[in-house]
């Protein structure tokens, strides 16, 4: 006990140490940390989370910059361009989740099974719209995700992109959505409550364009569009084919050129979406 007692008792070290401290020291230590671990870091130390005399950044943010630079691809930095106001820290935290397997983040209606593996969803009531989304963000250059679907009854999947935001926060799923939630046929015409509610978590990030919510519609191949303001618009494309019964479908975004290119089976069937 008197052990025990004595070890309780020693005084923390004093803080005012780390200011005695190589900052170049300070910096190679803070690189061992994740950007989750440096913005803790930063929040919990002075020295640290607050830029030295004359710098513009902090020791923190510092080591994200150092990080990022030294570790991320040049393919990697055209899709991380920084956002305005954006932190090292917040920047070199993209590059981590950019390099995370994709997963489904948020399932928004009914009918889904017991989601087993982060990537995988189980759809089981037949008629009813439910929707699974990813809570990567993505802001520039190339992504491609591909789809293995299988279709035990003849359901229809639409698969897309849409902005980063969240189809449950302050939507009710049975008042608003009526229990079927699918946000690419939202309009001021249709469910005008959940069309406010989508744009209203509109950010400086949404960029220009004014369209929030883009897929294919395997029924048929069409692909649908919406600014969830006006009415749902359908995009004729060159190469537009459906999917019948189970298959692989590819998605590539590319940002910097303004295209949503389709894939069926592995094979390129054409630009779906293009600039306007």
């Amino acid at each position: 006990m008197q052990l025990r007692d004595s070890k309780r008792a020693k005084p923390l070290p004093d803080p005012t140490l780390l200011e005695a401290l190589d900052s170049d020291l300070l910096l190679r230590c803070a690189s061992y940390l994740d950007a989750d671990g440096l913005a803790r870091l930063g929040r919990a130390s002075a020295a640290f989370g607050t830029p030295p005399a004359g710098q513009q950044r902090s020791l923190a943010n510092e080591a994200a910059h150092q990080l990022f630079r030294r570790n991320a691809t040049d393919e990697e930095r055209r899709c991380l361009p920084k956002h305005d106001g954006e932190s090292d820290i917040g920047l070199y935290r993209a590059l981590e989740q950019l390099r995370e397997p994709l997963s489904f983040d948020e399932l928004a209606g009914t009918g889904f099974s017991l989601q087993e593996h982060p990537a995988r969803v189980t759809h089981k009531h037949l008629g009813d719209w439910s929707t699974a989304v990813s809570g990567y963000a993505m802001r520039g250059g190339r992504h491609f995700v591909e789809f293995a679907i299988t279709k035990v009854d003849q359901g229809i999947v639409q698969l897309g992109v849409i902005r980063p935001l969240s189809l449950t926060d302050d939507i009710d799923l049975e008042a608003e959505w009526g229990g079927r939630v699918n946000p690419v046929f939202v309009s001021s015409s249709h469910k005008p409550a959940e069309a406010e509610k989508l744009r209203s978590q509109r950010t400086a990030k949404w960029g220009d364009s004014d369209i929030h919510c883009c897929g294919y519609y395997s029924f048929d191949g069409r692909c649908h569009g919406t600014d969830w303001d006006t009415k749902l618009t359908n995009y004729e494309w060159v190469g537009r084919e459906g999917l019948e019964g189970s298959g692989t479908i590819g998605l590539l975004l590319d940002l910097d050129e303004g295209t949503l290119s389709l894939f069926k089976n592995h094979r390129r069937l054409g630009v779906m979406k293009g600039v306007d």
